[in-house]
């Protein structure tokens, strides 16, 4: 029998944590599969800038000439689009993840293909693209008028691409209803989103750490023949450790779907119009909220 996680539900803090790991072990070979199509182009090209911007710029303190300007251009564009690159994996897998949870929320359960993603992915790129472009200069407003603010602004954003994808909207209707879901419930995303940013960070360090090591090792010991291969190794881990981006994208889409149910009742409407009507499929919902 198989065991389906109800996504429209009521939950609280500790709830969105546990349910975001349940989900990621349920789900965890379809969605790694879903990940590496769509985002592995991001992951080699990653793999390509880090390296080359990371020596770049420990080669460049290593220079006795200090105006050098060949060497501080191949650093500033190396800098520049490892960047560029980076933001797009973010929000390849940040999308990817959310059209993840869709499809399995469509399909009541049933574990969504790398083809059923795409064709959510495809759907929802642009529109999205777009609208992320737009929360990030609003984001950077926030943060040039005064730290708190932007914030305050960042949290609220994080539910408008999940409104987006799980509603099949606009950008106006998400903007409006993501400040309409938050209310008197800020802390409690601000909360998870910081938690879920800390593990995100703690798996992160597992390659950043010796990557920095080993390039700041070119300024003291001859590495010609051996730091090459060993950068391109950390830089490689360090952009495939970027997919557990997921986890955070994970547990904010389960942050919209308890707002969207304690406001609207969406889950327990649907629940209603099924009432009657039985499968052999168990989930994780106690029977007495039939």
């Amino acid at each position: 029998m198989k065991y389906i996680i109800e996504l429209r539900r009521i939950r609280d803090f500790g709830e969105i944590i546990n349910d975001t790991f349940t989900f990621l072990k349920q789900n965890f070979k379809p969605l790694f599969s879903s990940l590496f199509v769509i985002c592995g182009f991001f992951v080699l090209v990653g793999t390509v800038t880090t390296a080359f911007s990371q020596i770049s710029i420990y080669d460049s303190a290593a220079s006795t000439s200090s105006a050098d300007y060949n060497s501080g251009l191949k650093v500033g564009l190396g800098i520049i689009t490892n960047g560029l690159v980076t933001i797009l994996s973010q929000f390849f897998i940040y999308l990817t993840t959310l059209c993840f949870v869709a499809v399995y929320l469509e399909k009541k359960g049933e574990k969504p293909t790398p083809q059923d993603v795409w064709n959510y992915f495809k759907h929802y790129f642009f529109r999205s693209l777009g609208s992320a472009f737009l929360l990030l200069l609003l984001a950077c407003l926030g943060f040039v008028f005064c730290i708190i603010p932007g914030i305050y602004l960042v949290t609220v954003f994080y539910l408008v691409l999940p409104i987006m994808v799980m509603e099949n909207a606009n950008f106006n209707y998400s903007f409006n209803k993501c400040f309409k879901l938050i209310k008197d419930y800020w802390w409690t995303v601000f909360g998870i989103m910081f938690v879920c940013s800390l593990i995100v960070s703690v798996c992160s360090s597992i390659a950043t750490i010796p990557l920095t090591l080993v390039a700041s090792l070119r300024l003291f010991v001859s590495m010609k023949y051996v730091s090459w291969p060993v950068m391109i190794f950390f830089s490689m881990l360090q952009n495939i450790l970027m997919l557990t981006y997921a986890i955070p994208t994970i547990a904010i889409a389960l942050c919209y779907f308890s707002l969207e149910e304690r406001k609207d009742g969406t889950g327990i409407l649907e629940r209603i119009e099924a009432f009657g009507t039985h499968t052999d499929k168990a989930d994780d919902l106690p029977a007495e909220q039939y």
